[in-house]
């Protein structure tokens, strides 16, 4: 006796069994095999055999590995549990196992025929060789397939797994069947019959279909290939697409509330598959990690969630339902997009509303590589705190931008608007502006549905998004606007004639008495006809005159808008909108703070300049001769504030301090008794202020602050006549250096130089034996150059003409003496006028705003100049200023100097 370990693999837990079969011993090489009246075990090694049955009992037939055995013929087992072991040889016909828990193991060699095992839960196993066909029969069959062929088909199983091999088709059509493949070829289709069929493919190939009947069925692809279709027929089915795999022909879902999932995938998987269509039913399709474009492979879905990082791109038209549903769905999730360039959500049937309910991010900004980009909404669109975005060219009313369009149905829920500007200079807009969210064919928009979530500014303005427009039908559209607008008042109705006055009737006319007729008298004799007058030569008829020429069609009135448009949720506060008035420009806050600089820096550096007695002190001071050791200092500051007018009419409230040291150089006397000076000083000063403008729609807004220090360097000529007059001549630079930041943190770093010059003369008037009068005179003149600058939304071009001021003053002056020190107290009075001259800035080369420079300013002030000694001086003063009702400055200033010979 000989104990042989036979093997047999239950597919359903993929466990080997491992029965201990005792046989007798047989002669090797044999295959004598007799049919057995009972249970037995037979060994076919070698040689040759005849058909051969075995039905009755439970039998064993083993073709053991490196045997050369063959069955010529059919062999034939009863109900029992019946086992085949083929590990060599060769059946050279069918095999039919009959009823009962049957096995067959074929690693090796080849059945020529069929293999039947019959009813009763049945178990195959094939790792090599090759099979006719092979029919599972009813009960809970499993197979398991590693390698091998199976030439023709697989029929009736039930729970298959498939790693290798290959197999002419697969019919699964008894019961709830399972099939798992992740490796081989089934060569042509792949179907599972009645029930709740599972089919997972995660490799291999399936060069047919795969079909599930009648039924929920699950079928789910991760791997591999199916190069024909997949049919879920009736039932409520699910198609799982997971991370890989190819359907390279239709998905067909056929009817029922079927359910597909892609997960994980890409077009690059993606676009082998022509359709996936979901069918008759509410079906449901899920983009979960998924990136996918081609929206027209996608049909008869009810609703579609995009999600978990999805994005979908439409490059054409995604039409949601079908023909019974008529319409569906399009859920985007808060952490997934939807993409479009110029794609179309559109319902199946003419009629009904699509809807499209946005979580996530909307983007139609084509990934700023076009400014046409739309996505156009059949139906419904409803945001859930999602975002859209856009790409627009900032500009005028004509500017091109990206659009999200809807019609028929509701603009609802709440959305944030991201928008990029793609090289738009900046504008007025003066009508509707530049559309972004259009409502055509009856669409309306709820006025929450839209924010804007980033500031948006170009060139000197600054844009916010409105619904409504100026004119008729664009009440429920969307507009970026640099200008506050309204609709046109509506034309005056036409007057009501006057009714007409009823006519009298007409007076009767009486009727005449006819004359009687009177007696005809003789005819006289005719006289002799005269000659006939020549006919007279008619004149030529006159030129016609010319038609008028018809006066050009004028273009039809424009219908104004029913309702007055209405700024987004989150747009600050702007000036309300009046129907017929002109539009109010949205200046941002920066350019009042960029259009400060200029006269600022010219008043800057009028301090620094000065006047006269402001450095000197007084005539009487300056008593030196020949190269001198007289030097003066002082220090100053003022509060003021002023405004210029203009397009954004800047204002400043500012305070600056600040010093300066000169020398007299040298000094010489004429014989006349004039005498005349030359020196130099050096000032500095720092100014720090907040900028108030026309910003934002309003007068006076807070747009910032500005700080500005200035070092100059001048000379002065001066000269003084025996009797007090003075002549003093003034050049100065400055160079400047500062920043203006707004309320926003936008701003510049400020450089320039100014170059000032001044002329200033003055006489004493005696008054009394103390007190004398000194008329004054000065004229001053700037030039202000600053550099170029880029705020990161414009380059901005600073240019100035010149500034020319006038000052007409006059000072009165008194001489006392206080414990024997000379006392000169004074008052003053002065008038500043700057004449008309403007500064420009420039916004990306193109749009200009302007300031202007006149300005007139009242000074009333006192001071005072003590003698200490022969060397020594000090003097001080305090001057108010009044605007006097032409932009002028007001404040008050403050000095306090000493002068000194060593």
């Amino acid at each position: 006796m000989k104990i042989r370990c036979v093997h047999f693999y239950q597919t359903c837990n993929v466990l080997p069994v491992v029965i201990l079969a005792i046989i007798p011993s047989w002669a090797e090489g044999a295959c004598s095999l007799s049919s057995l009246p009972s249970a037995g075990t037979q060994v076919c090694d070698g040689g040759g055999s005849g058909p051969f049955s075995a039905l009755n009992g439970d039998h064993v037939l083993i073709f053991p590995l490196g045997g050369t055995g063959t069955v010529s013929g059919n062999v034939l087992f009863g109900p029992g549990m019946d086992s085949v072991d083929m590990q060599s040889g060769r059946i050279l016909g069918n095999v039919i196992q009959g009823a009962g828990i049957d096995r067959f193991t074929l690693s090796a060699g080849e059945v020529s025929g069929d293999l039947n095992q019959g009813d009763d839960p049945d178990d195959f196993v094939m790792s090599g060789g090759t099979l006719g066909a092979l029919a599972q029969g009813d009960g809970r069959d499993t197979f398991l397939m590693t390698g091998g062929t199976l030439t023709r088909a697989f029929e009736d199983g039930d729970v298959a797994v498939m790693t290798g091999g290959s197999i002419g088709r697969v019919d699964m059509k008894l019961d709830n069947n399972v099939f798992e493949m992740s490796g081989g070829t089934i060569i042509n289709n792949l179907v599972t019959g009645f029930g709740r069929d599972t089919i997972t493919l995660s490799g291999g190939i399936v060069g047919g279909n795969v079909s599930v009947s009648g039924g929920d069925d699950l079928v789910t692809l991760s791997g591999g290939e199916i190069r024909g279709e997949v049919r879920t027929s009736v039932g409520n089915d699910n198609f799982n697409w997971l991370k890989g795999g190819y359907a390279r022909s239709n998905v067909l879902m056929a009817d029922g509330n079927d359910t597909a999932r892609l997960y994980n995938l890409s077009e690059y998987y993606l676009s082998a598959n022509p359709l996936l269509d979901g069918g008759p039913g509410n079906d449901l399709l899920t983009f979960d990690n998924t990136v996918s474009s081609q929206p027209g492979r996608y049909a008869n879905w009810e609703t579609v969630n995009v999600s978990n990082g999805s994005q979908l791109n439409l490059a054409g038209t995604l039409v949601l339902g079908d023909s019974v549903s008529d319409t569906g769905v399009l859920n985007i999730d808060s952490a997934s997009t939807l993409t479009s360039t110029s794609g179309n959500i559109a319902p199946f049937s003419a009629g009904s509303l699509a809807s499209l309910e946005n979580a996530g991010t909307l983007d139609v900004s084509d990934a700023g590589r076009s400014l046409t980009g739309t996505l156009t909404v059949t139906g419904n669109y409803t945001g859930q705190n999602g975002r859209l975005l856009l790409l627009s060219a900032l500009g005028d009313d004509a500017s091109a931008s990206d659009r999200l369009v809807v019609a028929q149905g509701r603009i609802s829920g709440s959305t944030r608007m991201i928008v990029s500007n793609s090289g738009g200079l900046g504008a007025l807009t003066r009508g509707n502006g530049i559309e972004v969210v259009q409502a055509i064919n009856g669409a309306t928009s709820e006025s929450s549905a839209f924010s804007l979530q980033n500031p948006l500014s170009a060139g000197a303005y600054q844009y916010y998004l409105f619904k409504g427009g100026a004119t008729a039908g664009s009440e429920n559209s969307w507009f970026l606007r640099s200008a506050v607008i309204a609709p046109p008042a509506p034309a005056p109705a036409e007057p009501t004639p006057e009714p007409a006055q009823p006519t009298p009737p007409p007076t009767p006319v009486p009727v005449p008495v006819p004359e009687p007729t009177p007696t005809p008298q003789p005819e006289p004799e005719p006289e002799p006809a005269p000659e006939p007058a020549p006919q007279p030569v008619p004149d030529p008829p006159p030129n016609p005159a010319p038609e008028p020429e018809p006066e050009p069609n004028s273009p039809p009135p424009v219908t104004p808008a029913v309702t007055l448009p209405v700024p987004a949720i989150g747009t600050p506060p702007l000036p309300e909108p009046v129907r017929g008035a002109a539009p109010i420009a949205l200046y941002r806050p920066e350019v009042a703070n960029y259009s400060v600089v200029a006269p600022t820096a010219a008043v800057l550096a009028l301090s620094s300049l000065g006047t006269f007695h402001e450095r000197q002190r007084d005539q009487a001071l300056l008593t030196q001769n020949g190269t001198t050791s007289a030097g003066w200092a002082r220090v100053f500051g003022s509060d003021f504030r002023q405004r210029w007018s203009g397009d954004v009419s800047p204002g400043l409230d500012a305070s600056f301090k600040g010093y300066q040291i000169g020398h007299d150089l040298y000094v010489w006397q004429q014989d006349s008794g004039q005498t005349q000076r030359v020196g130099l000083f050096f000032a500095h000063n720092r100014l720090d202020g907040k900028v108030k403008g026309f910003a934002e729609g309003f007068s006076d807004y807070r747009t910032g602050h500005l700080k500005l220090q200035g070092e100059s360097l001048g000379a002065y000529w001066t000269l003084t006549t025996p009797n007090s007059g003075y002549v003093d001549a003034v050049a100065m630079g400055t160079r400047l250096d500062g920043r203006s930041r707004s309320v926003r943190g936008i701003g510049v770093d400020t450089e320039g130089h100014v170059m000032s010059l001044s002329v200033e003369t003055g006489h004493p008037l005696p008054l009394s034996q103390r007190w004398v009068a000194e008329p004054q005179l000065q004229i001053i003149y700037q030039r202000v150059d600053l550099q170029d600058q880029d705020d990161g939304i414009a380059h901005l071009g600073f240019d100035s003409q010149a500034y020319t001021t006038g000052r007409i003053g006059v000072r009165f002056k008194g001489h006392y003496q206080v414990s024997s020190i000379p006392i000169e107290p004074y008052l003053r009075a002065n008038l500043w006028h700057t004449k008309d001259g403007h500064d420009t800035l420039t916004f990306d080369h193109t749009e200009q705003t302007r300031t202007a420079h006149r300005s007139t300013t009242g000074s009333i002030g006192a001071g005072m100049v003590a003698t200490l000694s022969s060397n020594a001086s000090l003097h001080w003063s305090a001057d108010y200023l009044g605007d006097l009702g032409e932009h002028g400055a007001e404040g008050v200033n403050t000095s306090l100097g000493f002068r000194l010979v060593w």
